[in-house]
């Protein structure tokens, strides 16, 4: 079986291994004959080739560890690795678990520890503890089907988080860590109750990258034992965000649900969100100004719309000391309607810096921190297309502002508004724009529409 991501090697494998064999002796010259390689394309059929040949264990183990302690370049440490793992043992764990905390070398690292280790998942299971992101995804991945008690606790409680996606390892964990199981003990703790959210909201996404609720057997009963849970906890954002999510999978139309579901779950989540605790618990969430509440309030911001709490006010209020904040911007505009989207723009009007945002137009793309007032500016005014007459104080600032799509977002409301509610101003501003528009494409649009 493949251990490492294949692609063919660039020279044979049969060539590569009398070359490790000729310096088993004098490993540094490995150093030199691995210098120009890329690690995933010679591994596996590297290993094939050396396990083929009456090779000494323990010249090649010495030969691997110099390689993978002294090698200056990772491709070259990440082949010393490999050769740990057709030579190693457990003395060389403690190597293995530094340099595979590395996430680049946790893949190759796990490889070599499963192959040389006299309790391979565990030894996994300490590296996994150790790293995040895509390291982690490699290590937890290779604890797929395990038995050991404190393992499947692990995977149930934090196991399966990452730096990356949590639905990358969410239905790993709820199937060999037995979430159905660990639900439904006695002696549901907060920490279980907490992991069990996070794995249920990324198997909740039906969009996610590897396999979801969908492919979960026991994802009905888990459900309605979920939903128990919380009808007797705490409020936390995340628990309500998940009950959010599994309560809109009880409408998606392509699960395939047991007979007199999804009706059931969707009243119980139903009768679960009505609770007035958590209209209470969020309204706490968004008016309590501490720095912990100031990074939970889009979440939060989120949920209230969800739960039907008109909560425009305080985002508005947020704006006027926050005014770099794109996606409350964004957020309220989605939540305006014909009566507020007056407050909205005219917060704009007054706290956006206007006159520095019409600093002129680039070809940028406005990526980055640095352009969050830019973004600020571009989601207040992308939606005025459909309020006609609305918001002309910021469609020529708009129209020379530095970012593309911004300049883009404002022609596109004058070309959606009726001719009558365009400003006579309108087609100047359109034909400066145009003089002053460095992309070809949007400076044809403009005179096109200049043009009309």
């Amino acid at each position: 079986m493949s251990t490492h991501h294949v692609r063919p090697a660039p020279r044979s494998a049969a060539a590569l291994a009398d070359q490790v064999l000729i310096h088993l002796d004098d490993p540094a010259r490995l150093l030199t004959v691995f210098a120009d390689l890329t690690a995933v394309r010679v591994a596996d059929d590297l290993v094939l080739e050396l396990r083929s040949r009456p090779v000494p264990r323990d010249k090649l183990r010495a030969a691997a560890r110099f390689v993978a302690e002294q090698a200056t370049r990772r491709e070259v440490a990440k082949l010393g690795i490999v050769l740990l793992g057709i030579s190693g043992d457990e003395r060389d764990t403690e190597l293995l678990q530094l340099l595979g905390g590395l996430e680049e070398f946790t893949l190759f690292a796990v490889v070599a520890l499963l192959e040389i280790h006299p309790e391979p998942q565990r030894a996994v299971f300490e590296l996994a503890r150790r790293v995040d992101g895509w390291g982690r995804i490699h290590a937890v991945e290779r604890l797929r089907a395990c038995t050991d008690p404190e393992i499947k606790a692990w995977l149930l409680r934090e196991g399966f988080r990452n730096g990356v996606l949590d639905e990358y390892l969410a239905y790993l964990a709820a199937t060999t860590g037995g979430l159905y199981e660990a639900l439904h003990a006695d002696d549901v703790d907060e920490t279980l109750l907490n992991g069990a959210t996070g794995i249920l909201l990324a198997l909740a996404n039906l969009r996610g990258p590897t396999a979801d609720m969908r492919s979960y057997d026991d994802a009905v009963p888990v459900m309605h034992r979920y939903a128990e849970l919380l009808d007797q906890a705490a409020p936390t954002l995340g628990r309500l965000c998940a009950a959010q999510a599994l309560r809109d999978l009880c409408d998606e139309a392509g699960f395939e649900w047991p007979d007199g579901e999804p009706a059931r779950l969707a009243a119980c989540y139903d009768a679960l969100l009505s609770r007035p605790r958590w209209r209470e618990f969020l309204l706490d969430e968004l008016t309590r100004d501490t720095p912990e509440h100031r990074g939970h309030f889009h979440t939060a911001l989120s949920c209230a719309s969800r739960l039907g709490l008109d909560v425009f006010a305080i985002a508005l209020d947020r704006l006027r000391t926050g005014r770099a904040d794109a996606f409350i911007w964004q957020w309220a505009m989605d939540e305006a309607d014909a009566t507020t989207v007056g407050q909205v723009v005219a917060l704009a009007e007054t706290v956006l810096p206007l006159a520095d945002l019409a600093s002129g137009p680039t070809e940028s793309l406005g990526l980055g921190r640095r352009f969050a007032l830019d973004m600020a500016l571009e989601f207040v005014v992308r939606p005025l297309g459909d309020y006609p007459g609305v918001g002309l104080a910021l469609l020529p600032v708009a129209l020379a502002n530095r970012v593309i799509r911004c300049r883009r977002a404002a022609l596109g409301v004058l070309g959606a508004w009726p001719p009558e509610h365009r400003p006579p101003e309108a087609r100047a501003w359109i034909a400066t724009a145009a003089e002053r528009e460095p992309d070809a494409g949007l400076r044809r649009e403009l005179l096109a529409f200049a043009a009309e």
